[in-house]
């Protein structure tokens, strides 16, 4: 939990680790409850850390020229691990996050267009017009009402990613994705055998819950809504799912199969909430500690909005809005860690990188390096001011991954962060509910451990 130190600035959440070194079983251990406590807090200083597993071999690569190198000049030399297939994989298919090569690449074509600035602009309107019936129901509430704000923006950004994408066919999935993502997170865990990449046979042998059942009310959802909808090349496309349908490739013209777009929309409809959700309700988090930065933003909803609904249009305004969730993903990056293995060996700062070695780029420590950012485990939006951003070098922050695999949604994330938090903060103030423990939980996505429970107070 967050405390204030001698000289006023509080002290934010953090993992918690073992005290020392790690034994081979405790490693094992922190490793499935929290990947993030493994790291000590000297490690984000670090360039390179070479860690063994037995056999297995795993750099950790945290310099941003050398991340560079592997997310960008040498791409094609690097694959997606085999630990982050096994994950994900069993419940979202081969979509844009587990596919490689040219089948990656042709997905990506297609979907491009789909996800250009001006069809996510389109999507204002319902990033707001469901932010504003939270505020609804907040608004029915007692005054001084606690509310899990985890819980709630999950839900906000669960319909908004519903509704984006089936349109009026969406509400009657969300109570079972709200259900089945937090399953998956808490079930799907690598055992010991899926980090020493034993045969996937032997790893379900002793796994107590397979991952491939969990989703599989979602899965069904999916297959029935896409049966009732049809292939409709012709018609005009309103929401993600229609665009799926009828995105053609540019260079050969073709589209995706039924099952291409099946995995497509289990992939969007899963990442495309899911990280907003958290980036927002680590916002918050920050925001309640630091009653500074929040009147610096409400000042300029004020300033910029009067009172009224946000538009896309409002966006370029809200600066101090943006750099809060720039911010905040620098401190508590949704997508923690990043996964490669080398086709080929390669050379690293200096060190040699084995073909089928794991090679870890971890937001969580890069966005802490002192090097780079000064005063590192302080909350300062104003190191997000366009004039910092762009002294910095470019691959020293990348909470939507960097190079070719750049998330292909982090355009609509922003957008929907960005109007959901100028949407809520107009209306309330959240407060931390006093003795709510508050711990970050690295699994598939950074989750607040214990969700996050806050106080609403009507400004």
């Amino acid at each position: 939990m967050s405390a204030i130190d001698t000289s006023g600035i509080p002290t934010l959440a953090a993992p918690r680790r073992p005290p020392g070194r790690l034994t081979f079983r405790q490693f094992l251990r922190v490793v499935r409850e929290n990947t993030l406590a493994t790291y000590r807090p000297e490690d984000a200083g670090e360039d390179f850390i070479a860690r063994r597993l037995l056999w297995r071999r795993t750099f950790i690569v945290n310099e941003p020229g050398a991340i560079r190198h592997i997310l960008l000049d040498n791409a094609d030399n690097y694959t997606k691990s085999e630990i982050t297939r096994r994950i994900l994989e069993p419940g979202l298919g081969r979509g844009l996050l587990t596919s490689e090569g040219e089948t990656w690449r042709r997905h990506r074509r297609i979907m491009a267009p789909a996800f250009d600035p001006r069809t996510v602009a389109g999507y204002a309107p319902i990033m707001t017009g469901i932010a504003e019936n939270l505020l609804a129901k907040w608004d029915a509430l007692p005054e001084q009402s606690a509310v899990d704000v985890a819980a709630a923006m999950m839900h906000t950004t669960l319909h908004i990613i519903s509704r984006a994408m089936f349109s009026s066919d969406s509400d009657e999935i969300v109570d079972v994705v709200e259900r089945d993502v937090g399953e998956y997170q808490t079930n799907v865990r690598p055992s010991l055998f899926d980090l020493l990449h034993a045969p996937q046979w032997l790893s379900r042998l002793f796994s107590t819950r397979h991952a491939a059942g969990i989703l599989d009310e979602f899965g069904s959802s999916v297959d029935a809504l896409l049966t009732a909808r049809g292939h409709e090349p012709d018609a005009e496309p309103k929401d993600l799912l229609a665009r799926l349908i009828a995105a053609r490739d540019s260079e050969t013209g073709g589209g995706m199969t039924a099952q291409e777009v099946r995995n497509q929309v289990v992939t969007i409809f899963m990442a495309g909430h899911e990280t907003t959700a958290q980036a927002l309700t680590w916002t918050w988090y920050l925001l309640s500690q630091h009653p500074a930065a929040e009147a610096k933003l409400h000042a300029e909803l004020t300033n910029v909005l009067a009172g009224r609904t946000p538009r896309h249009d409002d966006l370029a305004d809200l600066d101090y809005t943006r750099m809060a969730i720039e911010e905040s993903m620098r401190l508590y990056p949704p997508a923690h860690t990043l996964a490669r293995e080398p086709i080929g060996a390669d050379e690293v700062l200096g060190h040699r990188i084995p073909p089928g070695a794991t090679v870890l780029i971890v937001p969580w420590l890069l966005h802490r390096k002192p090097s780079l950012w000064e005063r590192p485990d302080r909350f300062e939006p104003e190191r997000f001011s366009r004039e910092r951003a762009a002294a910095r070098p470019r691959f020293a922050y990348i909470p939507f991954g960097a190079g070719p695999r750049i998330c292909i949604g982090a355009a609509f994330a922003m957008e929907e962060a960005m109007l959901i938090l100028a949407t809520i903060a107009q209306r309330y103030r959240l407060r931390l509910n006093p003795g709510h423990p508050v711990e970050p939980q690295g699994l598939i996505t950074l989750r607040p451990r214990y969700g996050l429970q806050m106080i609403l107070q009507r400004r």
